[in-house]
């Protein structure tokens, strides 16, 4: 890998003396002083040679070490591809036509993962996966049949539809619901989120491309809705807030504190800020560093871990603390690269291939 130039301050991975961003002077990256020789290696999944990284993240960009033998991989599961929302910045912008997982060829794909011990998590994702609360039960009762309830299973949802979150089966055993909320006000938030489909794919019937209306009250959950739901569910850890950051958004420290002041409110534990993943113009010209908005010199927020690895991204956790004494954790992440070197993760999509990341190579 090159080594590339970043600001220290804002970590932009621009190649530039000085940081447009924040007026930094530019300093090389650390280089690896770890012992091992290889950056990646191959391993042998449902007899495919996949190419996965070879160390550990590093805590202070300097010091890399060698992962153990068994390397375990985190698996996606692209349910379904609809979703009801226009996020400018979003892969599944307009995809309106309905894709859905064929559940016995998942239960037969989950059986030969669990034989081989390859999956160290699991991300169900869509699409909008509260659409379907029908595949979605049994997407989850599956993966707890096979892994049992000792693997962590989160779900990402845009929250429509999280009305109906206690017909959620085993969610007492769920990880994590990650909620997409990309600004505090509630008609910023809508906004983003662009026009609600009223027209939505038939289900269940496979490969009918004729629409049906649905109930047009369908609405991105507003502050008191998020309360409400939040409320009612006895174990609040299993809600997280995840923001991407945006240049006409959440941009600055300012910004951040207002969202997480938010998150208190509502009663939230946790939040996530990400940097704008740059698949599209629009993402591209919206990219926000997460240095520049979550500022290591920033007195209201105190550090607890950060990881590097390498060019690729830099992650961080901590608190941070309301002026009116509320707390909240938050981590985030900026990835600085479009394509990586290995696979980051597996993920078995809505057309019932396992793949070796989201547009990736298929596996089975």
């Amino acid at each position: 890998m090159q080594n590339i130039n970043y600001c220290q301050s804002c970590k932009t991975s621009e190649k530039r003396e000085e940081c447009r961003l924040c007026g930094e002077k530019s300093k090389p990256e650390l280089q690896n002083s770890g012992t091992f020789q290889e950056k990646t290696r191959e391993i042998k999944i449902l007899g495919k040679d996949i190419t996965v990284k070879n160390y550990i993240c590093s805590p202070d960009g300097k010091s890399y070490k060698e992962k153990p033998e068994n390397i375990r991989l985190q698996l996606f599961v692209n349910m379904l591809t609809f979703c009801p929302a226009s996020c400018r910045f979003c892969v599944a912008k307009n995809t309106k036509k309905n894709k859905k997982i064929d559940i016995d060829k998942f239960i037969s794909v989950m059986k030969l993962l669990k034989a081989e011990d390859r999956i160290r998590g699991i991300k169900i994702t869509g699409g909008e996966p509260f659409y379907d609360i029908d595949l979605l039960n049994e997407v989850i009762s599956a993966i707890y049949d096979i892994f049992g309830y000792e693997m962590e299973v989160a779900i990402s949802t845009n929250g429509i539809g999280l009305e109906n979150l206690k017909k959620i089966k085993d969610l007492e055993h769920i990880e994590a619901i990650h909620l997409s909320r990309h600004h505090y006000d509630d008609d910023v938030n809508r906004e983003i989120f662009g026009d609600i489909t009223c027209h939505f794919p038939v289900l269940p019937n496979e490969g009918k491309e004729a629409l049906q209306v649905k109930d047009c009250s369908i609405r991105i959950p507003d502050r008191k809705s998020l309360k409400d739901i939040v409320d009612s569910v006895s174990y609040k850890d299993i809600f997280v807030l995840n923001c991407v950051l945006l240049k006409n958004y959440i941009n600055s420290p300012k910004e951040a504190h207002k969202y997480m002041d938010f998150a208190i409110d509502i009663g939230v534990p946790k939040v996530g800020f990400m940097t704008c993943s740059p698949v599209n113009g629009y993402a591209k010209e919206q990219t926000v560093p997460y240095e520049a908005v979550i500022k290591e010199d920033d007195l209201a927020l105190l550090f607890t871990r950060g990881f590097y690895d390498y060019d690729y991204c830099h992650c961080s956790d901590g608190v941070y603390s309301s002026e009116k004494g509320g707390i909240v954790e938050f981590y985030g992440k900026s990835t600085k690269m479009e394509d990586y070197a290995y696979c980051r993760g597996l993920v078995y999509d809505a057309d019932d291939h396992l793949k070796d990341g989201f547009g990736g190579n298929v596996i089975l």
